[in-house]
């Protein structure tokens, strides 16, 4: 999980931002993830890697980014948004039905399309129609609003590829797809935000970076 690199310095698909450890997706660890500590050294190795690269590259740079006016007044009313609502959900509260779709161990663990599908319906109702009116009354369940949000596309995120990847590999077990496809799904999932802010899901063949340019 993480962001998707594109080369072996930890340059990942959005310009010019270097990432490592939990932050990129480096599949690393692979199905032993749940290893407590098992990513610390390479985690450790790839920071040194991508610090020197972006040193190195933010020598570059040319005078500094302007952003204007318009664009920081947009970005800062959408951070205060659940501030200003006089009606809606505690962030709280939708954490909780969150948990309560996702924990279930038919939709962590032992997956099969039928409750994916339906926990999908779920998470997609929360983010539709829930996550607009999140509301908070100081700054603390301001933070909890957008870590809130963060969960369900999360989960969006974890759902979709679950479903699309139709085998069983390391952590990942469908009841319906119990065996590892070695001729199908010998490739991870990168899941990024098409022009019109749409999800999409695509494979990545091991062995091969992403297409981006």
């Amino acid at each position: 999980e993480g962001l998707v690199p594109i080369n072996d310095q930890g340059l990942s698909t959005i310009p010019g931002l270097y990432a490592a450890g939990d932050a990129l997706g480096s599949y690393m660890s692979g199905g032993i993830y749940t290893q407590i500590g098992s990513s610390l050294a390479g985690s450790a190795v790839q920071g040194a890697i991508a610090g020197a690269a972006a040193a190195n590259d933010s020598l570059a740079i040319q005078g500094k980014q302007d952003v204007s006016e318009q664009y920081l007044t947009l970005v800062n009313q959408q951070i205060l948004a659940p501030l200003t609502r006089k009606r809606g959900y505690s962030p709280a509260w939708v954490t909780q039905v969150l948990q309560g779709v996702m924990i279930p161990n038919f939709v962590l663990y032992i997956k099969k399309e039928r409750m994916m599908q339906a926990a999908l319906a779920y998470v997609e109702e929360l983010y539709e129609h829930h996550v607009p009116m999140l509301m908070a009354d100081d700054l603390h369940a301001l933070r909890l609003a957008h870590e809130t949000e963060n969960m369900i596309i999360t989960a969006e995120m974890k759902l979709k590829a679950s479903i699309m990847r139709k085998e069983s590999r390391c952590s990942h077990y469908r009841l319906d797809c119990p065996d590892i496809d070695y001729e199908n799904w010998q490739a991870w999932i990168n899941i990024y935000k098409d022009d019109a802010g749409n999800m999409v899901l695509e494979k990545q063949p091991f062995k091969s970076w992403p297409n981006f340019s």
